[in-house]
C-alpha cells in the first residue's frame, strides 16, 4: 500500500476530505472566545440575556468574515474551486430561496406555538410596553422596534455565521468524498453539543438541535445553497425570540419583544425555560418540514457543484 493514498486521493491527485476538513478546523478559531464576554446574567428564573448591541453585531460581522476567508483560502488552495461554489453566490433563485426560507421558518414557528398553545402551556399576549389598557404606548412602540430591528441584524448575521460553519466548507467537503448521510449526521451532531453549554440545556433540547441540523442540512442539499437554509435559521431565532417573545436556545433575544409567551407545563411540549426548542411540539414540526423539504420541487438552475 502506498502510504500517500492515506492523505492524497489518486484520482483527483487532493488531500482527502476528511484532513481538508482538519486543515479547516486548525484555521478556525472558536468563537466561544469573543462570544463569551457578550453574556450577560438575567435576574428572571436564572435565564441569560444575549446581548443585543452594536458592538456584539460588529464581532459577529467580524467572524463571518473569519470564517468566508478561512473558507476562501481551503477552496483555493486545497480543492481548487472558487468562493462562489460555497453557496452565497447571486444564482437566478438567491432571492426566491431566502423568501421562501422567511416564509417557512415563520409558519413553523407559528404551527410550534399553535400546538403549544393547545397543550396549554403557552399563551400569548402583546408586551406591555407599547400595549397596555388597550392603548399604543408610541415612546415603547419605538423602543420594541428598535430592538426587533437590532435583534434581525444580529440573527442574520449569528445564523450566516452558523451556517458557513455547520453546512460550509467542512460538511460540503465530506458531501463531495463521503456519503450525504455521513456529513448530515456528524455536523448535525456537532451543531447540537455546539448549544450544549447554553442555560437550561436538556437532552430533549440537544436532540431537538441535532434535529434543526438535519433540517438545515437536507435544505442545503435542495438547492446546494446556503441561503435557503440560512433563511430557515434567522427566521426562526426571530420569529422565536422577537416576535413571540420566547426563549431562543436559552437565551432570551431581544430583550422586548412584540409579544410575550409563556412557556410553561407541560414541559415535555414547551421545554420549559429552554424555550420551544427544548420541547416536543418543534420535534414534530421539525420532521413534518424535514419531509417537506425532502419532497419538494427543485428548480435545476438552483443546483451548484
Amino acid at each position: 500500500m502506498n502510504p500517500g493514498n492515506l492523505f492524497f486521493n489518486r484520482n483527483t491527485k487532493l488531500l482527502r476530505s476528511g484532513w481538508r476538513v482538519l486543515i479547516f478546523g486548525a484555521l478556525l478559531i472558536s468563537p466561544q472566545v469573543l462570544l463569551s464576554s457578550y453574556m450577560t446574567r438575567s435576574g428572571e428564573a436564572g435565564q441569560e440575556v444575549f446581548e443585543v448591541s452594536f458592538t456584539m453585531i460588529a464581532t459577529y460581522v467580524m467572524i463571518v468574515i473569519w470564517v468566508v476567508f478561512i473558507s476562501w483560502i481551503c477552496l483555493r488552495f486545497l480543492d481548487r474551486m472558487s468562493l462562489a461554489s460555497l453557496g452565497f453566490d447571486f444564482h437566478a433563485n438567491w432571492w426566491r430561496e431566502i423568501l421562501r426560507g422567511i416564509a417557512m421558518a415563520s409558519a413553523m414557528v407559528m404551527a410550534v406555538v399553535i400546538i403549544q398553545a393547545i397543550g396549554g402551556g403557552t399563551r400569548v399576549i402583546p408586551n406591555a410596553r407599547w400595549w397596555s389598557g388597550g392603548e399604543v404606548n408610541f415612546a415603547g412602540l419605538f423602543t420594541v422596534g428598535r430592538d426587533i430591528t437590532a435583534a434581525l441584524a444580529l440573527l442574520a448575521v449569528a445564523g450566516t455565521f452558523e451556517e458557513l460553519v455547520y453546512r460550509g466548507y467542512p460538511f460540503q467537503t465530506l458531501l463531495r468524498g463521503a456519503p450525504a448521510i455521513v456529513p448530515i449526521l456528524l455536523f448535525s451532531i456537532l451543531f447540537g453539543f455546539g448549544h450544549w453549554n447554553n442555560p437550561n440545556r436538556t437532552f430533549f433540547s440537544t436532540a431537538n438541535t441535532i434535529l434543526a441540523g438535519i433540517w438545515l442540512a437536507v435544505a442545503y442539499l435542495r438547492t446546494r445553497s446556503l441561503w435557503f437554509p440560512t433563511a430557515l435559521h434567522f427566521t426562526w431565532n426571530w420569529m422565536m425570540g422577537a416576535f413571540f417573545g420566547l426563549p431562543v436556545s436559552g437565551l432570551s433575544i431581544p430583550q422586548h419583544p412584540i409579544f410575550i409567551s409563556t412557556s410553561q407545563h407541560p414541559l415535555w411540549l414547551t421545554g420549559g425555560n429552554y424555550g420551544a426548542e427544548g420541547g416536543a411540539a418543534t420535534s414534530l414540526v421539525l420532521i413534518i418540514t424535514i419531509f417537506i423539504i425532502l419532497k419538494s420541487p427543485v428548480s435545476p438552475s438552483t443546483h451548484h457543484s
